[in-house]
């Protein structure tokens, strides 16, 4: 009796929520394409997320220990980071982005690139 009584109630809510919907604009938040590119995108991010991983592993190598691994901990921290800043850049949006983050060869990225590069030669060093 309950289940029926409950289908009963959600199919009228989903009646009205139909014909309400109707009256409104379209949000592009709802539409196929907003949402396979926002999969498309986050999958992108997961395989750079397990390529900085690989990349980890092989400059460090899998018998080292100490400062150097450390040194590899903080370099795929950046990498998953800067790999967020370009995740937020490439994201569908219905919201302007800052200035700061929409320039490709800002600030970020030169500081990103740096501490990339910097952390990989001490860790490859030590």
């Amino acid at each position: 009796m309950w289940l029926l009584v409950g289908l009963v109630l959600s199919g009228l809510g989903w009646f009205l929520f139909r014909r309400w919907r109707r009256s409104l604009p379209v949000d592009q938040r709802l539409t196929l394409p907003y949402w396979r590119n926002t999969l498309f995108v986050t999958g992108f991010y997961l395989l750079s997320i397990l390529l900085g991983a690989g990349i980890t592993r092989v400059m460090v190598g899998f018998n080292r220990s100490g400062w150097a691994d450390l040194l590899m901990v903080a370099f795929f921290a950046v990498w998953v980071l800067y790999g967020a800043v370009w995740l937020v850049r490439f994201l569908p949006t219905t919201r302007p982005m800052p200035a700061w983050l929409t320039r490709g060869r800002g600030w970020i990225d030169g500081l990103a690139l740096i501490l990339l590069a910097c952390l990989a030669t001490g860790a490859r060093m030590l």
